[in-house]
């Protein structure tokens, strides 16, 4: 990098990786010392490509390099012993430039070796080379003092002083060079003036010509063209070139056309500055040169001392003038540069300062919407916390507000004028006396005050505050502001009483929670209430406290404690479990245990519930229990019968293996329920359990299956009929009567046994066929034992159809009603009749009740069938009283199954409902042993069909166990003869003494008395003597359908008595 420095313009010149930048200093005006960077159009210094080199590397290349140069220069371009264009003195003057004087031996040594390769002794050379020495030195010294480095070629002086330079300092090298060869006979004295003339030409020319170039060449000037700059470029060359090659070649003829080339010295200085300028004058130097030393062109003349001199002056003129205008441009081109910088700068300045004013006007902007923001900010904080902020100004006796005070006493700046009699008005009045005390106090004495007190608002809302105030004194002391905060505190006092209450409620839900409640931190309980106290068995909670949580845990159980306190500090869930706790006594407890980890006083605690769980396990272990065996004769149940009967069939399938089911059912047992109650029951059932349990091996299980049936798995059967050995033992412990305080009792049972695998293969069909055959051996007359065998089948399939076919005729309406009337004994007309129940199949034909009627209740149908039979009843007698004035009364059965219905009483209100029939006029028969069977509950539900309205008549009086002390407070309004007695008499004197006994107290009872299945005179004769108020039998009339009674009512007619 060269520099240059003075009191003008300077110019910088960089050079960076093929990179340059102008930095011009020194332009003065209003804005003062200024700088600028703008890019170079010329390269105004030689290259520094090469001052990596060491100095001998240096000294070396200009050595090849003046070498060469001279060699060319001497053999396209020699006149004599010099050349008319020496570019070697160029050479060798940049090199001094560039790399300094030290340069000057490599300068002489080059001079010295091309003239000794000339011919001449090496002596000689190295003389002559003392005038190339020189000439260099004192050039070098006259551009460092007239230039100055680096050579600046944008100021035209420079080229002048160039050129002086150049044709001064060769003149040494001129005359040394031609007076050593002449003086060495080298050169004769004839033509030492045409080769002082050559010489001194040839190094002005290539100082003015080479130099320039040298000092200005640039790698970048190449790149600076795009390609079709670089065409555009060449193609111009090319031209030049063959131009000036036509212009000195004469192929134009002598015409004057040696400056006719300089239109592109002229062009290049326009399009590319100074380094092309000086390309192009050395190639038009160039062949200009050749032509005239070839004696063509405008400058070949007879005289070459002529030729030469012409040739000196047309190369100087031609290099000067390129220069010169190249200089020109290039200065005007840094002055349009300057002007656009200081425009840039200017704009720049001003923008600058447009920017700078803008930004104070935003910075200004951003102050004030920041204090806005602040001011917006405050409000809303004063208004999330529900503070506002006071001022009093003592002095002028103003108060302000911020806006959350207003807020705060419920007033707007636009209704409420802030004076110290506005705010008194505001203030409890009970408050304001301690609240002018505080606030004198505080001005007396300077310090700041703080209090609570209630405000009214204007809509009468009660609010309480919190007061804050500050004094401010000048500087006497005296009081002259005071300020502060008011702070609505009613919703926090608010929260804090229901803080209060609610800790006073946990707290009493702790102490009164049943289930223990423990705290447990760092091993140990460190708090418990009074149920965890009475749960460990301590007197006080503090024998509990602090004392490790283990020592109150059976051992069998600290593992499961230590991993549930593990998973608490890890944050994990844990789920209930239970555990068995100690009490202080070692007595162990069963506790269900819920925990949760909290923190506790600052640290990481355990909470534990335990709930003493010790009668829910025994609960439990007693459900256990009873889920597989008998609350009542603690033999095994259904289930657990039949898990083990599962078992044994699965051992039975053994080769040589088999097992037999008894089924037993007590007979008659239900009348021992319905007649002596249902514990006299309860006891037979235990004993049965006793007795059964002592006839059997320990190998066999008896089980209850429910009600009064037993069931006896027989395993490991090794004899035919082992079950029926076992059945006589059954039946012989069964003989013996059933003796307690109260009763003695015969009880027998039937015994049905079956045999796997012969009957059945699975616990179901055992069972089912060991039932099979206790039905057939109660029907055999009971208390006796049958094996199973295919013809039972047969009746049980019989059984099934038929229950099948009953469900069919309630679904196809194969049922209906007939009816048998009840005749007055008195006026002998018809005041009623019963409704009777009548199947008629489609292939079985008529089905007789006493078949169908036992099958429906045992299946349930009868639920049904009954209420069927209660609507049918109440329609039919609805359409007769429709069609005449006639009003009777229809009697219809119930069955007990549907006394135990809970739903009776709401299917009849809504039978009677839907068919519009009165009440009064509808008779339900209950018979004896159906109410004595739970007289309570038969109570209860007579009363509720008298509430109705309906009578009740008691049906079969007299065959059963009725209890006179019940049946007064049966709500009944008839009773009804069995047709048993009425058969009998009067012939029957038992029959007749139980008729009459039966007339006789049904009426002391206010209730009317029925006699059903007369069937003679004489049995009519015999009730209506003895006062009997209604009959009903086949005297009068069989059961008929509707139709015909429907005839009978139409008849009218009084029945004969004979």
């Amino acid at each position: 990098m060269f520099k240059r420095h003075d009191g003008g313009t300077g110019i910088l010149i960089h050079r960076d990786n093929h990179r340059r930048s102008l930095d011009v200093h020194g332009i003065n005006g209003n804005m003062g010392r200024s700088k600028y960077r703008t890019s170079a159009t010329e390269d105004l210094a030689p290259s520094p490509g090469m001052d990596h080199l060491p100095e001998l590397g240096k000294a070396l290349l200009l050595v090849a390099a003046y070498y060469l140069t001279a060699a060319l220069s001497l053999k396209f371009f020699a006149a004599g012993p010099a050349s008319p264009l020496w570019a070697p003195a160029a050479i060798a003057l940049c090199a001094c430039l560039a790399w300094g004087l030290r340069m000057v031996p490599a300068a002489w040594l080059g001079a010295a070796l091309i003239m000794w390769s000339a011919g001449p002794p090496f002596w000689v050379g190295a003389l002559t080379a003392l005038g190339v020495t020189l000439e260099t030195v004192v050039a070098v010294f006259l551009i460092r003092r007239m230039i100055g480095m680096p050579v600046n070629f944008s100021d035209t002086r420079n080229i002048f002083r160039l050129v002086g330079i150049a044709a001064v300092s060769s003149v040494l090298s001129a005359t040394i060079g031609v007076s050593v060869l002449a003086l060495t006979g080298h050169l004769d004295s004839a033509g030492m003036g045409q080769s002082w003339l050559t010489w001194w030409l040839g190094d002005t020319t290539g100082i003015i010509i080479v130099a320039p170039l040298i000092l200005t060449w640039s790698g970048r000037f190449g790149s600076m063209l795009n390609r079709q700059q670089f065409a555009r470029a060449l193609l111009n060359v090319l031209i030049l070139a063959l131009m000036t090659h036509l212009v000195f070649g004469n192929v134009f003829g002598p015409l004057p056309l040696a400056f006719l080339p300089i239109t592109f010295v002229m062009w290049a200085a326009f399009r590319f500055s100074l380094p092309a300028v000086t390309w192009i004058n050395g190639l038009i130097c160039a062949i200009a040169i050749w032509h005239t030393l070839h004696g063509t062109g405008p400058f070949a003349m007879p005289d070459l001392n002529m030729s030469l001199l012409i040739l000196g002056v047309y190369s100087s003129v031609l290099g000067t003038v390129g220069l010169s205008l190249a200089s020109l441009v290039s200065r005007a081109r840094i002055t349009q540069e300057k002007l656009r910088q200081e425009r840039d700068f200017l704009e720049q300045r001003v923008q600058e300062r447009t920017a700078a004013l803008v930004r104070d006007i935003e910075e200004r902007k951003r102050i004030e919407r920041e204090l806005a923001a602040r001011e917006r900010q405050l409000a809303d904080a004063q208004s999330l916390a529900q503070v506002g902020s006071w001022n009093l100004d003592i002095e002028a006796n103003t108060i302000s507000w911020s806006d959350e005070l207003y807020r705060i006493f419920g007033v707007t700046r636009e209704n409420f004028d802030v004076t110290r009699e506005n705010c008194k008005a505001l203030i409890h009045e009970d408050d304001i006396a301690p609240l002018q005390q505080v606030v004198l106090a505080s001005r007396a004495t300077g310090e700041p005050f703080d209090i609570e007190h209630r405000v009214i608002l204007p809509s009468g809302e009660t609010r309480m505050l919190a007061a804050r105030g500050y004094v401010t004194a000048d500087e006497s002391g005296r009081v002259v502001r005071m300020f502060g905060t008011t702070r609505d505190i009613t919703d926090a006092k608010r929260a804090e009483l229901a803080l209060r209450e609610a800790e006073e409620r946990y707290r009493l839900v702790v102490e009164l929670c049943p289930d223990a409640i423990l705290v447990q931190q760092d091993d140990n309980y460190t708090f418990g209430n009074p149920a965890a106290t009475a749960l460990l068995g301590a007197g006080t909670v503090n024998l509990i406290l602090g004392r490790p949580v283990l020592g109150f845990v059976h051992p069998d159980f600290h593992e499961i404690v230590r991993q549930r306190h593990a998973s608490l500090v890890r944050g994990d869930s844990v789920p209930r479990s239970e555990e068995k706790f100690l009490r202080l006594d070692d007595t162990p407890v069963d506790v269900e245990v819920h925990s949760s980890s909290f923190m506790y006083r600052g640290k990481f605690a355990a909470l534990l519930i335990a709930r003493d769980i010790t009668e829910r396990k025994k609960s439990a272990e007693q459900l256990a229990w009873l889920a597989h065996y008998d609350s009542l004769t603690a033999l095994p149940n259904r289930i657990l019968f039949h898990q083990r009967l599962a078992h044994a069939m699965r051992i039975a399938e053994r080769p040589g293996r088999s097992l037999e089911v008894l089924f037993l059912d007590l007979d008659h047992f239900k009348q021992i329920n319905d007649t002596l109650g249902h514990a006299t029951g309860d006891w037979v059932l235990q004993e049965t359990a006793e007795r059964l349990q002592g006839s059997l091996r320990e190998s066999d299980t008896v089980a209850r299956l429910g009600g009064d049936e037993f069931v006896v798995l027989v395993e490991n059967v090794d004899e035919p009929h082992r079950g029926g050995f076992i059945a006589e033992k059954i039946l012989a412990a069964m003989k013996r009567p059933f003796i307690n305080s109260e009763h003695t009792l015969n009880i027998t049972t039937s015994i049905g046994i079956s045999s796997f695998p012969t009957d059945g293969i699975d616990a179901d069909a055992l069972l089912k066929k060991a039932d099979t055959a206790m039905y057939r051996a109660k029907q055999s007359g009971r208390n006796a034992y049958r094996y199973y065998s295919e013809e039972m089948n047969l009746h049980t399939s019989e059984r099934l159809r038929l229950e099948e076919a009953l469900r069919d005729a309630i679904r196809h309406d194969q049922l209906s009603l007939h009816y048998q009337p009840k005749v007055d004994m008195l006026s002998r007309r018809i005041t009623g009749m019963e409704a009777l129940l009548r199947w008629n199949h489609p292939a079985l034909g008529s089905v007789p009740p006493q078949r169908f009627i036992p099958l429906a209740e045992e299946t349930g149908l009868i639920h049904a069938i009954g209420k069927w039979a209660i609507r049918a009843a109440c329609i039919q007698n609805r359409l007769w009283q429709d069609a005449n004035a006639t009003r009777l009364k229809v009697a219809v059965n119930l069955s007990p199954l549907q006394m135990s219905d809970d739903n009776l009483i709401a299917d009849i209100r809504e039978i009677l409902d839907d068919t519009a029939l009165d009440p009064a006029w509808l008779e339900l028969e209950i018979t004896e042993s159906t109410v004595m069977a739970n007289p309570d509950k038969a109570i209860v539900l007579l009363k509720s069909l008298r509430d109705i309205g309906i009578s009740v008549a008691i049906d079969d009086f007299g065959i059963g166990y009725s209890s006179l002390a019940y049946l007064k407070r049966f709500p009944i309004q008839a009773v009804k003869i069995d047709r048993s007695f009425v058969q009998g008499v009067p012939q029957d004197h038992g029959d007749a003494a139980i008729t009459k006994a039966i007339i006789g107290l049904a009426h002391s009872l206010e209730c009317t008395v029925i006699a059903e299945g007369a069937e003679t005179q004489q049995q009519v004769d015999f009730l209506h003597e003895h006062e009997c108020d209604t009959v009903q039998g086949y005297f009068f009339s069989a059961p008929v359908n509707a139709d015909r009674f429907g005839e009978l009512l139409r008849m009218e007619m009084r029945m004969p008595v004979h």
